[in-house]
């Protein structure tokens, strides 16, 4: 399951590939500018089930972003999972670093890695296996018509950790 909305989300700026800069989002101004557009949400708008192979699309108003916090952005930097086909050249960029935190929704603890079983199987892929693999073709997204679409899929279902939890915030 993934639950938007629920959480604070955080944004780095990242100039010139080694200046960080982080900046805290509302619940409410989050909303405003971030949207799931694959798969479509249910009638309730906030739980999607999902499995392993699912993408999962977002959508980003960047142009918002850009008016809301003065930034002068070129684009966002997502980690460079095993599905990320290229690194770019960003000397000399400005970049927001795109990260996506994950909890248990029971537990609220935080996931930051897949279990046993899924790194055997992911660790197939290039790179080191990570819980959220992004799909693109290079870890730097430009805005198109003002909007940002980052693809992703989840590599691990939460109750492979044993934890008790059966879905994602």
């Amino acid at each position: 399951m993934l639950n938007l909305g629920e959480d604070y989300g955080d944004l780095e700026s990242v100039l010139h590939s080694t200046f960080v800069q982080s900046f805290t989002q509302s619940p409410s101004s989050i909303l405003g500018w971030i949207a799931v557009t694959k798969p479509r949400p249910p009638a309730d708008g906030r739980v999607i089930t999902l499995r392993r192979e699912t993408n999962v699309t977002l959508e980003i108003n960047f142009e918002q972003i850009l008016r809301q916090q003065c930034g002068v952005w070129s684009g966002i930097k997502i980690p460079a999972t095993g599905s990320v086909k290229n690194y770019a050249d960003t000397t000399g960029e400005s970049l927001l670093a795109f990260r996506i935190n994950l909890y248990g929704a029971m537990t609220m603890q935080r996931y930051e890695n897949v279990c046993e079983n899924c790194e055997k199987r992911e660790g197939k892929k290039k790179g080191i296996p990570s819980l959220i693999d992004f799909k693109a073709e290079s870890d730097m997204i430009e805005p198109k018509d003002g909007k940002i679409r980052v693809v992703f899929v989840f590599c691990c279902y939460p109750k492979h950790h044993r934890l008790g939890d059966s879905g994602y915030l």
